[in-house]
């Protein structure tokens, strides 16, 4: 029989029809995933959980372009365990905190209507009413006092949520905090994000933020349409892609992913070509020599005060860190520090004529006359000595800062050698005391606290912290005044410059990176780099 070209399309047709059913649900459904991981969309894609709302229109009428951000679908999306770092830049479109910092550190609410302390120990703090979650049910304050106490417990806010004793819901909308000492900028560590009561266990726990991923289609959110924000968002669709870092350049270059987040102070250092805009963030990550007080030569605090004072701070934030990229920390607060004094640790002498006169008070001496300073044993005789500093190989910036340092103290009298060391190693080496001084970095707290460095505990690698410190943080942490915060702040940093229990060298910086044009109001923070997103605007016609 003979088919016609019209009768001959309406075959294709037919036989399209009876096909599409099987395309369909091929694409709404998930692989089976392992027992010990739940599926990417859990929580999400399975109607039977909750009934979801019709999804209105789209606010604005399509444009060119996808939106596109990275993802890793085989990593966890909980946002208080995960360690992915762009599963944990992206949720912070899935998730909300009681508060969230800006650029410069400074905390302003979110999910926190009101909040009060007498005390600085005890926080009432008091819930937006309007609160929509992703399984369609009001926000209250079980699901804030829930996620804060996970929180505490395990993941990745653990240390900076050590000073709590107690959280409970004390009604409908209201959470009691309390401290174990008055902390008068605990506000600025509760960019918590908040999940719902009972799920710290999920992959994917229900959040109240303005996006979720899509019902049907994998690699994709969508909008909250409960959101209270749903008609102001930038875009509809959020396109999601999984690749290597290795691909970030050539995806970026060429339109495959939208917005890039960077530490540039990173072991991997992303390099584009694409023209781009920069936004710059304050972090509250400080790289820093700890020091092995094991070592017979660094027991004394002139002679680690001497390292200090030697690191050339400024050529290393400026020649081999990403320029503009790291702040020179003189002393151990940030300069983006809201109360920051640049007179902190000034001294009238040059940095190498105070080093010098610091290793002569500690009893320093070339004795062996081999351009190395040897150490007096109190009985008339000096003993050589070396120090052994380690670092971790995989970070280039690292190295090189930790070769400029030792070159700096070589040429100054002090033999130090620098091992570089792969990861585990270098995590062994600090666990056995197996060094005398290394190359750290730890992410603080945006109150500034700096426990971890200075009291004992599990940073306290070359026994170097001291309770001593502890009147010094007190003073520091319930200061509330201007003036009350600019004198326990000099106070505190003087302390830690006299005894050097280590010696700070520079706070990281954050950057996001956007196809030129495409971006428009986009404020990044450390709490999140879709902070205000509401108030973005995003051009797809820059995207293609």
């Amino acid at each position: 029989m003979r088919i016609f070209p019209l009768k001959k399309n309406l075959f294709r047709i037919f036989i399209l029809l009876l096909l599409t059913p099987a395309i369909f649900l091929q694409g709404c459904f998930p692989t089976s995933s392992p027992q010990t991981e739940t599926t990417a969309i859990e929580g999400y894609h399975y109607i039977e959980e909750y009934d979801l709302p019709e999804l209105p229109a789209p606010v604005r009428p399509p444009r060119p372009g996808r939106f596109t951000l990275r993802y890793d679908p085989n990593s966890t999306v909980n946002p208080l365990t995960s360690l992915n770092r762009d599963n944990i830049v992206l949720s912070s479109l899935l998730y909300e905190s009681l508060f969230v910092l800006d650029a410069q550190l400074i905390p302003h609410p979110l999910l926190a209507a009101n909040w009060s302390s007498d005390d600085n120990v005890v926080f009432t703090i008091e819930i937006r009413p309007d609160v929509m979650m992703h399984d369609n049910a009001n926000l209250t304050a079980n699901d804030v006092a829930y996620s804060i106490r996970q929180a505490t417990r395990s993941g990745r806010f653990v240390n900076r949520l050590n000073s709590i004793t107690r959280i409970e819901a004390t009604s409908e909308l209201e959470v009691t905090i309390v401290l174990n000492a008055p902390n008068s900028r605990f506000t600025h560590l509760l960019d918590i994000p908040i999940i719902r009561n009972g799920t710290s266990g999920n992959r994917l726990p229900p959040g109240s933020g303005p996006y979720r991923f899509s019902e049907f289609v994998q690699m994709r959110l969508e909008p909250f349409p409960l959101h209270r924000y749903h008609y102001d968002l930038p875009v509809s669709i959020i396109h999601l892609r999984d690749c290597l870092d290795t691909e970030l350049t050539e995806l970026f270059d060429t339109g495959g992913l939208s917005l890039l987040w960077d530490d540039p102070a990173s072991s991997f250092e992303i390099r584009l070509n694409r023209l781009r805009e920069a936004r710059y963030f304050e972090t509250t990550t400080l790289q820093f020599i700890g020091f092995n007080t094991n070592h017979t030569a660094l027991r004394d605090p002139d002679i680690r005060r001497a390292i200090g004072v030697s690191i050339n701070r400024q050529y290393i934030t400026e020649n081999i860190m990403p320029p503009g990229l790291t702040l020179a920390a003189p002393v151990a607060l940030s300069p983006a520090f809201q109360f920051y004094d640049e007179q902190w640790g000034y001294s009238h002498l040059p940095p190498l004529e105070e080093m010098g006169r610091l290793m002569e008070r500690a009893g320093l001496y070339d004795f062996t006359q081999n351009l190395f300073l040897d150490l007096s044993d109190g009985r008339g005789g000096y003993t050589a000595f070396s120090i052994d500093f380690i670092v971790n190989i995989e970070n280039t910036h690292k190295v090189l800062a930790a070769h400029q340092i030792t070159e700096r103290l070589r040429r100054n009298g002090l033999d130090v050698v620098v091992r570089e060391l792969p990861w585990d190693r270098f995590v062994t080496a600090l666990e056995t005391g197996n060094f005398d001084m290394f190359y750290g970095e730890v992410q603080l707290g945006a109150d500034f606290d700096l426990s971890p460095l200075l009291l004992p505990g599990p940073l306290n690698f070359g026994r170097s912290a001291s309770n001593e410190f502890r009147p010094f943080i007190y003073d520091f942490l319930r200061a509330q005044t201007e003036s009350e915060i600019r004198w326990a702040s000099e106070r505190l940093v003087n302390e830690i410059s006299i005894n050097a229990p280590f010696a700070p060298i520079l706070y990281k910086r954050h950057v996001i990176y956007t196809p030129i044009g495409a971006v428009t109001g986009a404020t990044p923070s450390q709490s999140s780099v879709f902070r205000n997103f509401s108030d973005w605007t995003i051009n797809l016609m820059m995207l293609t």
